[in-house]
Protein backbone atom coordinates (compact mmCIF):
# COMPACT_ATOMS: atom_id res chain seq x y z
CA UNK A 1 0.00 0.00 0.00
CA UNK A 2 1.46 3.26 -1.27
CA UNK A 3 0.28 6.91 -1.05
CA UNK A 4 0.39 9.12 -4.16
CA UNK A 5 -0.63 12.81 -4.85
CA UNK A 6 -1.72 14.99 -7.89
CA UNK A 7 1.88 17.00 -8.93
CA UNK A 8 -1.01 19.45 -10.51
CA UNK A 9 -1.98 20.73 -6.69
CA UNK A 10 1.66 21.62 -5.76
CA UNK A 11 1.02 25.07 -7.30
CA UNK A 12 -2.39 25.35 -5.60
CA UNK A 13 -1.16 24.51 -2.18
CA UNK A 14 1.67 26.70 -2.81
CA UNK A 15 -0.46 30.23 -3.32
CA UNK A 16 -2.42 28.92 -0.22
CA UNK A 17 0.40 28.08 1.82
CA UNK A 18 -0.34 25.01 2.71
CA UNK A 19 1.43 22.20 3.71
CA UNK A 20 -0.56 18.75 2.81
CA UNK A 21 2.10 17.71 -0.48
CA UNK A 22 5.16 18.10 2.17
CA UNK A 23 3.83 16.11 4.86
CA UNK A 24 2.41 13.78 2.03
CA UNK A 25 6.53 13.85 0.80
CA UNK A 26 7.60 13.03 4.93
CA UNK A 27 5.30 9.97 4.67
CA UNK A 28 6.76 8.44 1.31
CA UNK A 29 4.20 9.15 -1.05
CA UNK A 30 5.09 9.75 -4.59
CA UNK A 31 3.67 11.45 -7.71
CA UNK A 32 1.17 9.73 -9.33
CA UNK A 33 2.84 9.49 -12.63
CA UNK A 34 4.85 7.59 -10.99
CA UNK A 35 2.25 4.34 -9.99
CA UNK A 36 2.26 1.06 -11.81
CA UNK A 37 -1.12 -0.61 -13.13
CA UNK A 38 -0.05 -3.30 -10.26
CA UNK A 39 0.24 -0.98 -7.90
CA UNK A 40 -2.30 -0.33 -4.58
CA UNK A 41 -2.24 3.14 -3.12
CA UNK A 42 -4.38 5.50 -2.07
CA UNK A 43 -4.30 8.97 -3.86
CA UNK A 44 -4.59 12.84 -2.67
CA UNK A 45 -6.02 14.85 -5.17
CA UNK A 46 -7.35 18.43 -5.68
CA UNK A 47 -12.01 18.48 -6.52
CA UNK A 48 -11.39 18.74 -9.88
CA UNK A 49 -14.29 17.79 -12.17
CA UNK A 50 -15.54 13.94 -11.74
CA UNK A 51 -14.14 13.24 -15.56
CA UNK A 52 -11.09 14.59 -14.86
CA UNK A 53 -10.45 11.87 -11.81
CA UNK A 54 -11.99 9.13 -13.72
CA UNK A 55 -9.27 10.01 -16.48
CA UNK A 56 -6.32 10.45 -13.96
CA UNK A 57 -7.05 6.65 -12.11
CA UNK A 58 -8.37 4.81 -15.31
CA UNK A 59 -4.85 2.94 -15.72
CA UNK A 60 -4.87 2.31 -11.86
CA UNK A 61 -7.33 0.12 -11.03
CA UNK A 62 -6.43 -0.77 -6.97
CA UNK A 63 -5.42 2.84 -6.57
CA UNK A 64 -8.48 4.72 -4.35
CA UNK A 65 -10.71 6.14 -3.97
CA UNK A 66 -12.00 4.82 -7.16
CA UNK A 67 -14.46 7.86 -9.25
CA UNK A 68 -17.53 6.16 -7.34
CA UNK A 69 -16.73 6.10 -4.13
CA UNK A 70 -15.48 9.90 -4.62
CA UNK A 71 -18.51 11.30 -6.46
CA UNK A 72 -21.15 11.30 -3.65
CA UNK A 73 -19.15 13.30 -1.66
CA UNK A 74 -18.48 16.08 -4.10
CA UNK A 75 -21.93 17.58 -3.68
CA UNK A 76 -23.78 18.62 -0.92
CA UNK A 77 -27.08 17.94 -2.43
CA UNK A 78 -25.35 14.69 -3.36
CA UNK A 79 -24.07 14.04 0.99
CA UNK A 80 -27.45 14.39 1.68
CA UNK A 81 -29.21 11.69 -0.99
CA UNK A 82 -26.54 9.46 0.48
CA UNK A 83 -27.57 9.88 4.05
CA UNK A 84 -31.13 10.00 2.95
CA UNK A 85 -30.69 6.99 1.19
CA UNK A 86 -28.67 4.50 3.90
CA UNK A 87 -31.61 6.15 6.49
CA UNK A 88 -28.83 7.92 8.18
CA UNK A 89 -30.32 10.56 10.72
CA UNK A 90 -27.44 13.65 12.57
CA UNK A 91 -28.71 16.60 13.93
CA UNK A 92 -28.59 19.16 10.64
CA UNK A 93 -29.89 22.47 9.19
CA UNK A 94 -33.06 21.98 6.91
CA UNK A 95 -32.22 22.55 3.25
CA UNK A 96 -34.20 23.22 0.29
CA UNK A 97 -32.97 23.05 -3.22
CA UNK A 98 -33.66 25.84 -5.28
CA UNK A 99 -33.22 25.26 -9.12
CA UNK A 100 -33.17 28.25 -11.37
CA UNK A 101 -36.50 29.83 -12.01
CA UNK A 102 -38.15 27.18 -9.77
CA UNK A 103 -40.85 28.59 -7.45
CA UNK A 104 -39.69 28.85 -3.55
CA UNK A 105 -41.12 26.04 -1.81
CA UNK A 106 -43.93 26.86 0.03
CA UNK A 107 -42.65 25.68 3.01
CA UNK A 108 -39.86 27.73 2.95
CA UNK A 109 -38.56 29.72 5.88
CA UNK A 110 -36.38 32.49 7.29
CA UNK A 111 -33.90 33.64 7.69
CA UNK A 112 -31.24 31.21 5.63
CA UNK A 113 -28.11 30.46 4.96
CA UNK A 114 -27.44 30.42 1.03
CA UNK A 115 -24.68 28.66 -0.88
CA UNK A 116 -23.96 26.04 -3.63
CA UNK A 117 -24.10 22.67 -3.64
CA UNK A 118 -19.92 22.71 -5.00
CA UNK A 119 -19.11 25.49 -2.38
CA UNK A 120 -20.11 27.29 0.82
CA UNK A 121 -17.82 30.27 -0.45
CA UNK A 122 -20.26 32.86 -1.47
CA UNK A 123 -16.91 34.41 -3.82
CA UNK A 124 -18.60 37.79 -4.92
CA UNK A 125 -19.33 38.61 -1.44
CA UNK A 126 -19.34 38.31 2.60
CA UNK A 127 -21.87 35.41 4.18
CA UNK A 128 -24.97 36.85 5.14
CA UNK A 129 -27.91 36.36 6.93
CA UNK A 130 -30.84 35.80 4.26
CA UNK A 131 -33.95 37.41 5.97
CA UNK A 132 -36.30 37.48 3.30
CA UNK A 133 -36.99 36.42 -0.32
CA UNK A 134 -35.89 39.78 -2.20
CA UNK A 135 -32.79 38.81 -0.03
CA UNK A 136 -32.77 35.39 -1.54
CA UNK A 137 -33.31 36.52 -4.37
CA UNK A 138 -30.32 38.83 -4.44
CA UNK A 139 -27.87 36.20 -2.34
CA UNK A 140 -29.28 33.58 -5.28
CA UNK A 141 -28.46 35.87 -8.53
CA UNK A 142 -24.87 36.88 -7.10
CA UNK A 143 -23.96 32.97 -6.20
CA UNK A 144 -24.77 32.39 -10.16
CA UNK A 145 -23.00 35.10 -11.44
CA UNK A 146 -19.61 34.02 -9.77
CA UNK A 147 -20.22 30.04 -9.79
CA UNK A 148 -22.20 29.42 -13.08
CA UNK A 149 -25.94 31.22 -14.20
CA UNK A 150 -27.58 27.74 -13.86
CA UNK A 151 -26.25 26.81 -10.47
CA UNK A 152 -28.34 24.74 -8.21
CA UNK A 153 -28.71 26.77 -4.85
CA UNK A 154 -29.30 25.50 -1.37
CA UNK A 155 -31.05 27.52 1.03
CA UNK A 156 -30.31 26.12 4.52
CA UNK A 157 -31.90 26.93 7.84
CA UNK A 158 -29.71 29.63 9.49
CA UNK A 159 -28.67 28.33 12.83
CA UNK A 160 -26.91 30.43 15.63
CA UNK A 161 -23.57 28.73 16.13
CA UNK A 162 -21.03 29.53 18.92
CA UNK A 163 -18.00 31.53 18.38
CA UNK A 164 -14.48 30.63 18.27
CA UNK A 165 -13.11 33.98 17.27
CA UNK A 166 -13.25 36.58 15.41
CA UNK A 167 -12.14 36.36 11.48
CA UNK A 168 -11.63 38.72 8.66
CA UNK A 169 -15.77 38.80 7.89
CA UNK A 170 -16.92 38.66 11.24
CA UNK A 171 -17.13 35.38 13.83
CA UNK A 172 -16.06 32.35 13.17
CA UNK A 173 -17.94 29.50 14.18
CA UNK A 174 -16.73 26.50 16.95
CA UNK A 175 -16.31 23.94 13.69
CA UNK A 176 -14.47 20.47 14.00
CA UNK A 177 -13.58 18.75 10.98
CA UNK A 178 -13.88 14.66 11.79
CA UNK A 179 -11.37 12.39 9.90
CA UNK A 180 -12.97 9.24 9.17
CA UNK A 181 -10.46 5.87 7.97
CA UNK A 182 -11.97 3.40 6.37
CA UNK A 183 -15.72 4.01 8.07
CA UNK A 184 -14.17 4.66 11.65
CA UNK A 185 -13.46 8.30 12.95
CA UNK A 186 -10.25 8.85 13.60
CA UNK A 187 -9.44 12.44 14.53
CA UNK A 188 -10.60 15.82 14.82
CA UNK A 189 -9.45 19.03 13.88
CA UNK A 190 -10.56 22.83 14.51
CA UNK A 191 -11.46 23.53 10.76
CA UNK A 192 -10.84 27.44 10.61
CA UNK A 193 -6.81 26.79 12.41
CA UNK A 194 -6.00 29.24 9.36
CA UNK A 195 -7.97 32.12 10.39
CA UNK A 196 -7.89 32.12 14.73
CA UNK A 197 -5.33 29.42 16.63
CA UNK A 198 -6.27 29.90 19.72
CA UNK A 199 -10.02 29.31 19.88
CA UNK A 200 -12.78 30.01 22.30
CA UNK A 201 -13.97 26.81 23.38
CA UNK A 202 -11.39 24.24 22.43
CA UNK A 203 -10.63 21.39 22.65
CA UNK A 204 -13.94 19.94 23.21
CA UNK A 205 -14.92 17.80 26.40
CA UNK A 206 -14.31 14.12 26.28
CA UNK A 207 -18.19 13.83 26.16
CA UNK A 208 -18.21 16.45 23.26
CA UNK A 209 -15.39 14.06 21.47
CA UNK A 210 -17.60 11.02 22.11
CA UNK A 211 -20.80 12.75 20.67
CA UNK A 212 -18.45 13.90 18.02
CA UNK A 213 -17.19 10.41 17.29
CA UNK A 214 -21.45 8.85 17.17
CA UNK A 215 -22.20 11.84 14.68
CA UNK A 216 -18.99 11.26 12.08
CA UNK A 217 -19.75 7.40 12.29
CA UNK A 218 -23.23 7.62 11.43
CA UNK A 219 -22.15 9.51 8.67
CA UNK A 220 -19.32 7.29 7.47
CA UNK A 221 -21.58 4.17 7.27
CA UNK A 222 -23.26 6.00 4.33
CA UNK A 223 -20.22 6.24 2.00
CA UNK A 224 -17.83 3.74 0.17
CA UNK A 225 -14.52 6.09 0.51
CA UNK A 226 -11.66 5.19 2.25
CA UNK A 227 -11.09 8.83 3.33
CA UNK A 228 -13.93 11.09 4.70
CA UNK A 229 -14.53 14.10 6.55
CA UNK A 230 -17.48 15.52 8.05
CA UNK A 231 -17.99 19.03 9.53
CA UNK A 232 -19.68 19.70 12.70
CA UNK A 233 -20.32 23.26 14.39
CA UNK A 234 -21.35 24.15 18.00
CA UNK A 235 -24.96 25.48 18.45
CA UNK A 236 -24.82 28.48 20.96
CA UNK A 237 -28.08 26.31 22.70
CA UNK A 238 -25.36 23.59 23.19
CA UNK A 239 -24.88 20.55 20.63
CA UNK A 240 -23.50 19.66 17.51
CA UNK A 241 -24.74 19.78 14.10
CA UNK A 242 -23.84 18.59 10.93
CA UNK A 243 -22.76 21.05 8.18
CA UNK A 244 -21.33 18.99 5.56
CA UNK A 245 -19.13 16.04 4.50
CA UNK A 246 -16.54 15.83 1.60
CA UNK A 247 -13.50 13.84 -0.05
CA UNK A 248 -10.53 13.44 2.23
CA UNK A 249 -8.51 13.06 -0.37
CA UNK A 250 -8.58 17.10 -1.10
CA UNK A 251 -9.98 17.70 2.64
CA UNK A 252 -7.79 20.79 3.97
CA UNK A 253 -6.25 21.24 7.64
CA UNK A 254 -2.96 23.06 9.19
CA UNK A 255 -2.73 20.20 11.75
CA UNK A 256 0.27 18.28 10.51
CA UNK A 257 0.16 15.77 13.60
CA UNK A 258 -3.59 14.63 12.17
CA UNK A 259 -2.96 14.86 8.86
CA UNK A 260 0.35 12.64 9.23
CA UNK A 261 -1.94 10.53 11.55
CA UNK A 262 -5.07 10.12 9.34
CA UNK A 263 -2.29 9.66 6.00
CA UNK A 264 -0.48 6.81 8.34
CA UNK A 265 -3.89 5.05 9.58
CA UNK A 266 -4.80 4.82 4.93
CA UNK A 267 -1.23 2.53 4.80
CA UNK A 268 -2.11 0.40 7.71
CA UNK A 269 0.10 2.10 10.21
CA UNK A 270 -1.63 2.94 14.13
CA UNK A 271 0.44 6.03 15.33
CA UNK A 272 -0.27 7.64 18.76
CA UNK A 273 -1.43 11.32 18.11
CA UNK A 274 -1.15 13.52 21.03
CA UNK A 275 -4.19 16.24 21.75
CA UNK A 276 -3.76 19.59 21.92
CA UNK A 277 -6.14 22.60 21.89
CA UNK A 278 -7.21 22.30 17.98
CA UNK A 279 -6.80 18.76 17.06
CA UNK A 280 -6.28 15.07 18.30
CA UNK A 281 -8.17 11.42 18.58
CA UNK A 282 -11.21 10.59 18.99
CA UNK A 283 -12.41 7.87 21.46
CA UNK A 284 -12.72 4.10 19.95
CA UNK A 285 -16.41 3.61 19.43
CA UNK A 286 -17.81 1.57 22.51
CA UNK A 287 -15.88 3.68 24.58
CA UNK A 288 -18.60 6.08 24.92
CA UNK A 289 -21.32 7.24 27.22
CA UNK A 290 -23.94 5.79 24.68
CA UNK A 291 -25.70 9.46 24.38
CA UNK A 292 -27.12 10.11 20.75
CA UNK A 293 -27.66 13.36 20.38
CA UNK A 294 -31.29 15.02 19.14
CA UNK A 295 -32.20 17.01 16.40
CA UNK A 296 -32.07 19.95 17.43
CA UNK A 297 -35.26 22.25 17.17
Amino acid sequence: MELFYDSRDDAYYEKRGLQTLYWLDDLGAKPLDEARPQDEGFLFAGARPLADYRRLVARLPLVRDRPGEREPLLRLDAVLDALASANVSVPAPRTWRLPLDAPLPDDLTFPLFVRTVESSWKLSGSISRVKNAAELEAESAALRRALGWDALILAREWLELAPAGEGRYGPVPQEVRVWIVDGVPLAWSFHYLNVVNRPVGFPPAEDDLRILADLASRIGSAFRSRLVVADFARLRVGGWCFIEAGPGSCAGTEHEAVFKTVAARLLGEERTLAADHVGGPLPAQGQGTGRRQEQPT
